[in-house]
């Protein structure tokens, strides 16, 4: 397996998108922010990931993927030491859309480059990138344990630190320049509209259903946290299941996924609410990382970055709104997101890639 240096950064990557989650009530607490201001941190990194998708795909047209990559975990690096310092609830949200901005710069780079170097085992090589996403989402989510041992300063310190070591890990990779031309590609953008609801579906589960059990299943509070973390301990063993998409066609197996994605919060409605957890994140891991492989060959590998960036840019600006949505509806919101996730799968039909 080539590329381990862009795997290790992968696991420390996702350290990054979930490291602040556990601290968000202490922060508002300590900076006298409503609780209604609780989605405005995590909000912020999405924003500058999403918003930053194309444009820092184009800068690796200019700089090179490695170059881009680097410069992404820089970035990172250096919002994570600005969170550690900031003294108001506003440098802090500045502080991880900066974040998040690094993070755009370093999804497609490392996917494209990864995807180079291991040409033969595509569907396994992106699926064990998208597995370790899974593996650092979960520090992540527990890295209260760093904080109840070294504080909240250190320990933000300590996420800069190790996604510093991982920037000057990469200075050895290819550095690759992609075709922007690739940007053009039609049925790049239909994968990345059609899938939107199935990205969609796996936040909006994993952020409101613990809310969902304490206001219609009158159970104790589950702590998003908590709830999370069990899906990405499933949707680990989902990405690992991507070398199944190098055994048969990757689009037929990403559409079966996909249906099976959006099909599983109706189980929520049922006494076996745990088992959606469960289906979601195996078989919505599975279909993401066949999504990124159809994606990376659609394009060609060498203008995967810029394809990538497509593909994921439409997931989060199209499918963040399903959480908004699912909030809004209550009780019927699983049902609805299952349509969600079903329906936008239909622009699918036909339409031919090169897998």
């Amino acid at each position: 397996m080539k590329g381990t240096t862009i795997l290790f950064s992968r696991t420390i990557y996702a350290i990054s998108w979930f490291y602040l989650a556990p601290e968000i009530p202490r922060l508002l607490e300590e900076f006298h922010v409503s609780s209604s201001l609780s989605g405005v941190i995590p909000l912020s990194f999405f924003l500058g990931s999403g918003l930053m998708q194309i444009p820092s795909a184009y800068l690796g047209t200019r700089i090179g993927q490695r170059n881009s990559l680097i410069l992404g975990l820089l970035i990172m690096s250096v919002s994570a030491f600005s969170v550690a310092l900031s003294g108001s609830f506003v440098s802090i949200s500045l502080s991880y859309f900066l974040g998040g901005i690094g993070a755009s710069m370093f999804f497609s780079s490392g996917g494209a480059i990864l995807s180079d170097l291991n040409r033969e085992r595509l569907g396994f090589s992106l699926g064990l990138y998208n597995a370790l996403f899974c593996v650092g989402g979960f520090l992540g989510l527990n890295w209260a344990l760093i904080y109840n041992i070294v504080g909240f300063t250190l320990g933000a310190i300590l996420v800069g630190t190790l996604t510093l070591i991982s920037a000057l890990l990469n200075f050895r990779l290819p550095n690759p320049r992609p075709s922007w031309r690739a940007i053009r590609n039609r049925k790049v953008i239909i994968l990345g509209v059609a899938t939107a609801g199935v990205w969609g579906v796996y936040y909006a589960v994993g952020e409101l259903l613990p809310s969902f059990m304490v206001f219609y299943e009158h159970q104790r509070a589950l702590t998003s946290s908590a709830v999370t973390s069990l899906l990405l301990v499933f949707s680990a063993l989902g990405g690992v299941m991507g070398w199944l998409g190098d055994r048969t066609s990757k689009m037929r197996l990403m559409i079966v996924s996909a249906v099976i994605t959006s099909l599983s919060p109706l189980l929520i409605y049922t006494p076996f609410y745990v088992f959606a957890l469960v289906i979601l994140g195996i078989f919505n891991e599975l279909a993401i990382s066949l999504l990124y492989s159809v994606t990376a060959l659609e394009g060609g590998i060498r203008n995967s970055s810029i394809t990538l960036a497509v593909v994921n840019s439409l997931n989060i600006s199209l499918g963040t709104w399903l959480e908004f949505l699912a909030g809004y509806l209550g009780f019927s919101a699983w049902a609805v997101l299952s349509l969600s996730g079903l329906v936008p799968l239909l622009l699918l039909m036909g339409l031919r890639t090169r897998t």
